[in-house]
């Protein structure tokens, strides 16, 4: 046990005492979670961008509300725009709403940013040269893109077939707005004008049909339907009734733990590729090997990646800590399961990084072990690519099964349990003993690789005779 504690000491200050450890720890969340935070930034460098859409009017009735529409949105673009260069109010937050009714925040986030300033084509004059010229313009630069509202579009038939019956929600093709633009596909030019032009088209068609639309408005008003957690019962007897749960937390916290997990085990275990190649080529190994036996050297360094990967989670719960204290969220961090974290979080640490010790013992070379671990990247990211379908229905038989193998137990045990739902107890005792049956498997088959493999010198071992040590040892 001394040479095992030592070894594994040694590991751990290997791991940890290093400042690629420390600029891992930083970049690793920055690389999962900073995506959001860069596409926001990205899109603030970009600043409010002034949009020239030349608008064919044939019904000669939307082109003032659209302009209209356009000077609404320019002058909540002007208060938005006025308001992030402000100061924050005493709460760090700066809060107010546009005459509009739309609430404005600093950062633009979720914002579409962009002015539109229409300009009017008369529609006396359009032909198929006038839309060449405005395509080229738009080619240019000149213009960002050109619409064609149709004499039909006001209308409210629905296209009928031969056979005499209705195509509920259809319209005809002369009834279709046209909008042309490079990007609009995706564009939220696209987007803001049909939302206008709907709203104007919807409530011209029930003036002309002497239908008040106050009345329409107020009949068609939607009555919410609030997400509930479940009620308790409190000590005392008494029902304690839930507040509401957030759409974005329901999803987005499930996600985030079950990416701390796989950074912490990610983290944890790839390094011992490198750890047990370096000492392999540089014939550290053999030195090693003749102080203690291939069991304990195994064992030391399994047991100094536990710690390390210990060392990881103490870092990143403390900042998440500290990042839910500051922000008033500490209600939304789920403590209770921290203890399942942690012995997930061990278990699968023991599992992958024994796959990778003896993947580092089999090979002399780095390159030499792509091929193995590209299998093994694939298991540990692939309850990544499930997540979705998973919080969706944590109780579904998939999201049940999925989160019974093995490889995947940790992380999707995680991620269903992080949903709220109300995961029968069984299950992750289940999962947890399969595990760690599984972990003490590839510990066993690792070891004989390992045993054999470390001293391997020469050319490199087929995957036949690995296959045979891990039988044979």
């Amino acid at each position: 046990m001394k040479k095992i504690f030592t070894i594994a000491v040694r590991e751990y200050r290997a791991m940890v005492g290093t400042k690629a450890f420390l600029l891992s720890i930083i970049m690793m969340p920055v690389l999962m979670l900073g995506s959001l935070l860069a596409l926001e930034l990205m899109n603030s460098a970009t600043g409010v961008k002034q949009r020239r859409i030349a608008v064919i009017d044939h019904t000669g009735r939307l082109i003032k509300p659209i302009q209209m529409a356009a000077e609404e949105k320019k002058r909540i673009v002007e208060e938005l725009v006025a308001l992030s260069d402000s100061a924050s109010t005493d709460d760090g937050s700066t809060k107010d709403e546009s005459a509009s009714g739309v609430d404005l925040q600093p950062g633009f986030l979720g914002v579409n940013r962009d002015k539109y300033e229409i300009e009017v084509v008369d529609p006396a004059s359009v032909d198929e040269q006038t839309l060449a010229e405005l395509s080229d313009q738009v080619r240019d630069q000149e213009l960002y893109a050109f619409v064609e509202i149709p004499v039909a579009a006001l209308s409210g038939e629905v296209a009928v077939d031969q056979d005499g019956s209705d195509e509920a929600g259809e319209v005809s093709d002369e009834q279709q707005i046209r909008f042309f633009a490079m990007d609009s596909s995706f564009s939220e030019a696209r987007r803001w004008l049909e939302q206008v032009v709907n709203n104007e088209v919807r409530l011209t068609r029930l003036i002309e049909a002497d239908i008040d639309p106050e009345k329409v408005l107020a009949a068609s008003q939607p009555v919410p339907v609030l997400g509930m957690g479940l009620v308790e019962r409190a000590s005392d007897g008494t029902l304690k009734t839930i507040q509401q749960t957030d759409a974005m937390s329901a999803i987005f916290l499930p996600m985030a733990v079950m990416l701390m997990m796989f950074m912490v085990v990610f983290m944890s275990s790839q390094p011992m590729l490198e750890s047990v190649l370096e000492e392999k080529s540089q014939r550290i190994a053999e030195v090693l090997l003749g102080s203690c036996s291939p069991f304990e050297l195994m064992c030391g360094k399994l047991l100094g990646t536990v710690a390390g990967s210990l060392t990881v989670f103490v870092i990143y719960f403390f900042g998440a800590f500290v990042i839910a204290a500051s922000g008033g969220h500490l209600d939304q961090v789920p403590f209770e399961l921290v203890p399942y974290f942690v012995v997930f979080q061990v278990v699968a640490v023991l599992f992958y990084a024994s796959i990778f010790l003896a993947i580092g013992a089999s090979v002399s070379q780095l390159k030499e072990a792509q091929v193995f671990l590209l299998p093994v990247w694939m298991l540990m990211s692939s309850p990544m690519f499930v997540w979705l379908f998973i919080v969706r229905d944590p109780l579904g038989p998939f999201a049940t099964w999925f989160s019974l193998f093995p490889p995947a137990t940790p992380t999707t045990m995680m991620l269903r349990m992080a949903t709220g739902q109300a995961i029968p107890v069984w299950q992750p005792i289940l999962g947890l003993l399969l595990t760690t049956g599984a972990t003490l498997c590839i510990v066993a088959i690792a070891g004989r690789i390992f045993r054999v493999g470390i001293l391997w010198q020469g050319k490199t071992p087929k995957i036949r005779e690995i296959l045979r040590w891990a039988v044979t040892g």
